[in-house]
């Protein structure tokens, strides 16, 4: 954390002064996701899958390193499709007041450059107008946000980031969680910022501020694995074709007496031979999965049936 970053979160006093400079206005807010007898797949059931842990190394080594590849970004855009908002961003800081600087532009956004850049570990924030003495401004529709919906950011170069939207919560504009919004975090956060509630003429403020807590949607599958293919006993060999696919961790093994109460008996990790010694060929069944680097697992393979008269 720079010393420039540990001054803000520092200071108590910036919670009476957050987006103090978002409030010119006029209209009142309440802005309040082949060798044996095959069974069919469909027939499996009571399956008993193990837990993760170190099964398969590739799958911690692979999480680590796509989310290492996430860069962070210096924004220039903003889009919320929900709310049809397509508006630039610019750079702000900390006025010689102590408050937060504000856009020029009532249609534009301000990214707190103190802070964290989006993609970066930590809470970016993002904050914008809700409104103006000529009418509706960026962030007048930002209450209609729910949780799940989409937020958009992205560089001079066009890469984008997109963040889900996790809650929204109202404070009063004194009493704001400064930590919770500004500080650190473990998750790659973006909060937004506008006003709500009344507009207090006396003052020139409204007697809100609402916040949009989001998270960075990591670049992960969102289907799970094919099922190996071509699975058989040849001798007392259980062999399978691997999964074209450069997501694939490993296989896991399972057994069972019958069309049920199967248990996972063997790992093989994607590297290794598509191969299984079986050392006792009684009446067992048999059937692979393939699991993917971030742990999702497909659907079992076909089965295949051991028996005493094996070769």
């Amino acid at each position: 954390m720079n010393l420039k970053r540990a001054s803000i979160l520092g200071i108590s006093s910036i919670l009476c002064l957050i987006l103090a400079g978002y409030n010119t206005g006029f209209i009142s807010s309440s802005l309040s996701s082949d060798g044996g007898e095959e069974m069919q797949a469909g027939e499996l059931i009571n399956r008993k899958p193990p837990s993760q842990g170190d099964e398969f190394r590739l799958i911690k080594e692979q999480v680590k390193k796509r989310a290492e590849a996430v860069q962070p970004i210096e924004p220039a855009f903003i889009e919320i499709p929900k709310l049809k908002v397509n508006a630039a961003i610019e750079a702000v800081g900390i006025l010689e007041n102590g408050q937060m600087g504000v856009p020029g532009d009532i249609q534009q956004v301000g990214w707190f450059q103190p802070g964290v850049m989006p993609g970066e570990k930590g809470n970016a924030v993002l904050a914008g107008h809700v409104d103006s003495k000529t009418g509706p401004a960026v962030f007048f529709n930002l209450g209609h946000l729910e949780k799940d919906d989409e937020i958009m950011v992205k560089d001079q170069k066009g890469k984008t980031l997109t963040f889900i939207v996790q809650k929204k919560e109202s404070f009063p504009r004194s009493d704001a969680p400064i930590q919770e919004i500004f500080g650190p975090s473990d998750q790659k956060s973006l909060n937004v910022i506008t006003c709500s509630g009344t507009f207090n003429r006396a003052e020139g403020t409204h007697e809100e501020r609402l916040v949009v807590f989001t998270v960075l949607k990591e670049n992960k599958l969102e289907l799970f694995p094919k099922s190996p293919q071509n699975v058989q006993i040849q001798g007392s060999f259980l062999t399978w074709h691997a999964v074209r696919d450069e997501e694939i961790a490993g296989y896991r093994i399972y057994r069972g007496d019958s069309a049920e109460n199967f248990s996972h008996i063997k790992s093989i990790s994607a590297h290794e031979r598509k191969s299984f010694t079986i050392e006792n060929l009684d009446s067992s069944v048999y059937y692979v999965t393939a699991v993917d680097v971030y742990g999702n697992e497909s659907e079992p393979s076909q089965a295949v049936l051991t028996n005493e008269n094996s070769p």
